[in-house]
């Protein structure tokens, strides 16, 4: 019983301090100046908001893939960790106490509502993935007008890369972002 006991504490050690790179990684790849200059992402508070769950959804599509416990208490602490930076965001804009609760609420069902439809389009066969991330990404007004290819590319070219990464290196939360034709 004590093995077990310090495994299960261990993975989750090992779950908060990836979900800890995953985040500050994802987040710092949301904010990336030229997807806003490029119009592959609106900039505005709600924009912003919506590249960080577009990016934690490739993330959480990889961890799926591995599929074990330690994967998956990872995603868990990863959406919380996002959901815990727009509260933390909405209270340096100063969003009183009172409104803060139903502003991450509606935050949250966004979060959900795209992480869900741009799940599905990354699951669609690799011949149908291009237009099926493209019309998500403009169903769901993420990106400028007409830019919704920009941001279709961006986000194919990272889960393409991230298919690449070893399992124990996601585990570990070591993911790289980055713009395509960058690399």
């Amino acid at each position: 019983m004590v093995g077990f006991r310090k495994l299960w504490d261990r993975q989750g050690a090992q779950a908060r301090t990836s979900a800890r790179a995953l985040y500050a990684d994802l987040a710092t790849a949301a904010l990336n100046a030229r997807l806003y200059e490029q119009g592959a992402a609106q900039d505005t508070f709600e924009g912003r908001a919506a590249m960080i769950t577009a990016n934690t959804t490739l993330v959480m599509w990889r961890l799926k893939r591995i599929d074990t416990p330690l994967a998956r208490k990872i995603a868990e602490r990863l959406n919380g960790l996002v959901l815990d930076g727009f509260d933390a965001a909405y209270r340096e804009l100063g969003v009183g106490d009172s409104s803060i609760a139903r502003k991450v609420r509606k935050l949250a069902e966004i979060h959900y509502g795209l992480g869900k439809a741009l799940t599905e389009a990354l699951n669609t066969p690799q011949s149908d993935r291009i237009g099926s991330v493209t019309d998500c990404v403009k169903r769901n007004a993420v990106s400028q007008n007409g830019k919704d290819s920009l941001l279709a590319a961006y986000l194919l070219h990272n889960a393409g890369c991230f298919e690449a990464v070893e399992d124990d290196d996601v585990l570990a939360g070591k993911l790289v972002w980055t713009l395509p034709g960058a690399d």
